[in-house]
C-alpha cells in the first residue's frame, strides 16, 4: 500500500517549471532517497510533500487524503501528525536544553512530556546530553536532537533534507544507523541528498533533472526506470 503518490504534480513560478508533471509513489515501509543538482526541484517536492507548500497543479496524497486541496490550518496540523521534518539546518532552540527542545515539539502535537522525551534522546544515544544547550553540543549531537525531535510524535513519513550534510563522516555513521534501525523498525522515509553515500543506503533513489524525473534506480535489482 502506498504512503505517498504524486500524481502530474507541477510548481510553476512565473515561466520556470520547478516540477514538471511529476508522478511518484512511495510504498509503506519504504526507504527513498532523492537526488539531483541545485535547481532540480528536490527542495521544492521536499516543500510540497511536508505540506510547507502546495503544487500549481496535480495531487498529492498522504495516507489517502488530497492535501494539495487542504487549506494552510488542515496543512499544518497534517505536518504536526503525520510527518517528522529533519533539516540540513538543526532550527534548534538556543536557550533550550535537549531536552526542551524535544519537547517543543510535543507541546505543539499534545501535551509534553518529560519522560517520553528523555526516551527518544536516549534512542539516539543523547540521554547523556538531555540538560545541554546547543552551543554545548557538537554538530552531530545537535543533529541527533533534531532526530528525536522528529520521531517524537510517532510520524507516519519521516522527510530528511540533507542530514548528513553538515557532518563529519563518524557523526554521518552515526545518524545512518538511526536511518538504518528506523527502517528495520518500519518507518517510511524520504532523504533529500547530494551524498551517493547516503543514497545508496534507500531502497530507491529518485535521480531529478529540470523540474523532472530523470530516472529512478533501485538498489536492490540493479534496475533503472527512465523518466
Amino acid at each position: 500500500m502506498n504512503l505517498l503518490e504524486l500524481k502530474e504534480v507541477s510548481k510553476i513560478y512565473g515561466t520556470l517549471k520547478a516540477l514538471n508533471n511529476i508522478d511518484l509513489s512511495v510504498p509503506k515501509g519504504e526507504w527513498l532517497a532523492i537526488m539531483g543538482p541545485s535547481g532540480s526541484g528536490k527542495t521544492t517536492m521536499m516543500n510540497i510533500v511536508g505540506c510547507m507548500d502546495k503544487p500549481s497543479n496535480g495531487s498529492v496524497i498522504l495516507d489517502g487524503v488530497d492535501i494539495s486541496k487542504e487549506n494552510p490550518r488542515s496543512l499544518t496540523a497534517i505536518r504536526r501528525d503525520k510527518i517528522g521534518l529533519i533539516f540540513q539546518q538543526f532550527h534548534l532552540i538556543n536557550y533550550l536544553t535537549a531536552l526542551e527542545n524535544v519537547m517543543v515539539a510535543q507541546y505543539y502535537h499534545s501535551l509534553p512530556d518529560e519522560k517520553e522525551a528523555m526516551q527518544a534522546l536516549e534512542r539516539v544515544g543523547l540521554a547523556g546530553r538531555a540538560k545541554h544547550l546547543p552551543s554545548q553540543l557538537s554538530g552531530g549531537e545537535q543533529q541527533r536532537v533534531c532526530i528525536a525531535r522528529a520521531l517524537i510524535n510517532y510520524p507516519m513519513l519521516i522527510l530528511a533534507d540533507e542530514p548528513t550534510g553538515n557532518l563529519d563522516e563518524a557523526n554521518e555513521n552515526i545518524v545512518l544507523d538511526i536511518f538504518r534501525q528506523l527502517h528495520r523498525e518500519g518507518s517510511t522515509i524520504v532523504v533529500v541528498t547530494h551524498d551517493p553515500e547516503v543514497a545508496e543506503e534507500a531502497e530507491r533513489i529518485v535521480v531529478l533533472e529540470h523540474g523532472k524525473i530523470a530516472r529512478i534506480e533501485d538498489n536492490h535489482r540493479g534496475e533503472q526506470e527512465e523518466g
